[in-house]
């Protein structure tokens, strides 16, 4: 049985924007939070006292997802999360300054919707040097989207010595920074127009359906797609399902003898979900307060799941 209102969207005309703004941090080594001395400059720079980028905003580290012991059930590779990953944040702020750095570069320079969201900070030396670095992913992207997504900095200005960051100054990388990251983050963004090719429009198609139903289950999701003519294999929906997660635009929870991915409430919705024009409930809201009355009244684990994450009035 299809969900309700399902047949009814227009999958001709859905809009997805990112429902709330997620800063994608990568980079060198890291060390925990306590410790003062810094291992690498995205170390330095994660140890910045009262860092004003990442306020009301969602800072997200490779490192903190790939350590879930279930990641590998849902990825076979670190490269191939961080990739459907960076297609739906704000910001991938990327300090080429390590072996894991320089791939990531290479990986997501060449995918358009990924490197429009660039911000690569590159030590002096290594700008200078006509490496394939250099001739090759920095350059396109400077071609592509334009020398402010590349910060170089040097060694001087913050005090790296050699290869050791164990005398930047914070100070000095903050006032460096902050600045252009700041203008970086304020630039407008508008909800784009639905394009199934790319997962991180498919990512926040599903977390639009999981907002629009308030809680669905893989099976449920799956059908919704094909409904929209956006069929994706149960494993894919779960990878993707996994990136929205470490976004934190949802939430799984299980009920019974069913698992359900639940919407956290955010500042936007993640998808425009349009009524056809045959169809009886136009408005979102309205239909939206119709779908949770049915749960409330004919599905009490599922609505109960809602009511867990979100209490019982967000719409």
């Amino acid at each position: 049985m299809s969900l309700l209102y399902a047949t009814d969207l227009d999958a001709e005309k859905i809009h997805v924007q990112a429902p709330s703004d997620v800063v994608f941090l990568c980079g060198g080594q890291t060390s925990d939070i306590s410790e003062q001395t810094p291992l690498s400059l995205r170390d330095a720079f994660l140890k910045i006292v009262d860092n004003p980028i990442f306020r009301d905003r969602e800072l997200v580290q490779a490192e903190d997802i790939t350590a879930d012991f279930l990641f590998f059930a849902k990825y076979d590779d670190i490269l191939q999360f961080e990739t459907d990953f960076a297609q739906i944040v704000e910001l991938i702020i990327l300090f080429c300054e390590s072996e894991g750095s320089l791939a990531e570069l290479g990986a997501f320079a060449v995918i358009s919707e990924i490197a429009s969201r660039l911000f690569v900070i590159v030590r002096d030396k290594h700008w200078q040097d006509h490496s394939f670095v250099r001739l090759g992913p920095l350059r396109w992207i400077e071609n592509k989207h334009g020398r402010e997504s590349i910060f170089v900095i040097g060694d001087s200005e913050v005090g790296m010595r050699g290869n050791s960051a164990a005398h930047v100054d914070k100070d000095a990388l903050k006032a460096l920074l902050v600045s252009p990251l700041t203008i970086r983050l304020e630039k407008p963004r508008e909800p784009s127009t639905f394009d199934p090719q790319r997962s991180g429009h498919v990512i926040k198609l599903i977390v639009g359906l999981v907002q629009e139903y308030g809680a669905l289950s893989v099976t449920e999701i799956s059908e919704v797609l094909r409904v929209l003519n956006v069929p994706r294999e149960v494993t894919e929906i779960n990878r993707y399902l996994y990136c929205a997660k470490a976004a934190g635009w949802i939430k799984e929870v299980s009920k019974g003898s069913s698992d359900y991915f639940v919407a956290v409430a955010t500042k936007e919705n993640a998808a425009t979900l349009p009524a056809k024009e045959s169809a009886q409930i136009k408005n979102r809201k309205r239909r939206r307060w119709l779908i949770r009355e049915h749960w409330k009244a004919n599905d009490a684990p599922r609505y109960n799941a809602i009511t867990q994450v979100v209490g019982g009035g967000s719409l």
